[in-house]
């Protein structure tokens, strides 16, 4: 009890000592980002109506209880004065504001507050603002001059545009930043939209002539660029409404299957197909493709036996896939892929040592996939690493 009292009477002595010693003192050997924090710190003890614990805050920032008084007047000193800031360039905007171009001249305004732009656009306060928000959600709702606006300024001011600074592009140009977003992206990489191809539809009904209807959309860069742009989204997005497929019939079905016996090769469904086409006229080159790949996909299905055949074969041969191949009846690639499984399932084991098991829960804890992580075991299969994944998460 009498060291504790001891103690309690040297604090305060001691934290003159530490203060006069090791600690910085002015205000102005601090940062600004340091004031901030200090500032923030102390505002959260006023806001809870606490008293600020000095020695606690004096070792935490190794400053001085004088100084980080000091920090918080001017930190409010400085939100004071952008308060006040904010409104005057808020009221800037309402003055300044163009029903006709519906935005401000905030170039104006910059040159009266004697900041820059990008500074002036921060302080505005939209809340306080008395200017119509436009939504401009269709690139067909923005003219020429707005588009070539929008991507002078975000070219001009970003380099590469955050969500906080497409807040500012929004405030420059008085529109929803959604609408800036998909504007600017249809500025920089021009392509013809649904609501646009109907805009230039109408302007072309109405008797328009190319050139005319590229002074609207200049973006495009020439009314040729923006002919064959539109061409193409009308060749891509037909009205034609689409073939719904017919179902193969048995009769289709066996033909088709005597086709494959005749001309099917291994890796090459050149030959194939073309007889197909030309047996079945009335399907899609898709529709035949697909069928091929059911019927033979099913024929050559990886069984045990495929598996032990081919790990025979490697065992004579080498990784000669090609030959492999040929004495299996199946591609080169499809060979080195039914061996490459074979060796999967030879190496996977049933039980989990702890080391595979420590190895499983650091790919849980970095937000490793089932298939990484099935690599980096070696001896599991993914569905076996994903099971035991959920078993450890849940543990």
């Amino acid at each position: 009890g009498a060291a504790v009292r001891i103690a309690q009477s040297t604090r305060p002595a001691l934290l003159s000592f530490i203060t006069r010693r090791h600690y910085a003192s002015e205000l102005g050997a601090i940062s600004l980002e340091r004031q901030q924090e200090i500032a923030a710190a102390l505002r959260m003890y006023q806001k809870d109506k606490v008293a600020v614990p000095w020695f606690e805050m004096v070792r935490r920032f190794r400053i001085s209880q004088v100084a980080m008084e000091q920090a918080l007047a001017a930190d409010n000193a400085r939100l004071q004065k952008r308060i006040e800031q904010s409104a005057r360039v808020t009221q800037l905007a309402d003055r300044v504001y163009d029903e006709q171009r519906g935005r401000c001249e905030w170039e104006s305004i910059a040159r009266d507050m004697d900041m820059p732009l990008i500074e002036c656009l921060r302080l505005f306060d939209a809340s306080l603002s008395t200017v119509p928000v436009r939504s401009l959600p269709n690139i067909a709702d923005w003219s020429a001059d707005e588009l070539l606006t929008l991507k002078s300024f975000v070219t001009k001011h970003f380099s590469a545009v955050t969500v906080n600074e497409w807040r500012l592009v929004s405030v420059y140009m008085n529109v929803e930043h959604n609408d800036c977003f998909m504007a600017y992206g249809i500025c920089t990489f021009p392509r013809i939209t649904p609501d646009l191809y109907k805009a230039i539809t109408q302007h072309r009904n109405n008797g328009l002539k190319w050139k005319d209807i590229f002074e609207k959309y200049l973006i495009f860069g020439s009314a040729s660029v923006l002919c064959k742009a539109y061409r193409r989204f009308k060749k891509s997005n037909g009205s034609k409404p689409k073939a719904t497929p017919t179902k193969w019939s048995d009769a289709d079905t066996c033909k088709i299957k005597e086709l494959i016996q005749m001309y099917y090769k291994p890796g090459n469904r050149r030959e194939l197909l073309s007889q197909a086409q030309k047996a079945f006229p009335h399907r899609s080159k898709e529709s035949i493709l697909g069928k091929i790949k059911r019927i033979t996909c099913k024929s050559s299905s990886i069984t045990n036996d495929v598996m032990d055949r081919v790990n025979k074969l490697v065992d004579v041969y080498g990784k000669d896939w090609e030959r492999i191949g040929q004495e299996i009846d199946a591609s080169p690639r499809r060979a080195q892929r039914i061996w490459t499984q074979h060796q999967k399932r030879q190496n996977a084991t049933l039980a989990w040592t702890d080391d595979e098991l420590d190895t499983l829960r650091k790919c849980i804890r970095d937000g490793v996939g089932v298939t990484e992580a099935s690599q980096l075991i070696g001896t599991k299969p993914p569905h076996m690493c994903s099971t035991k994944m959920l078993s450890l998460s849940k543990a």
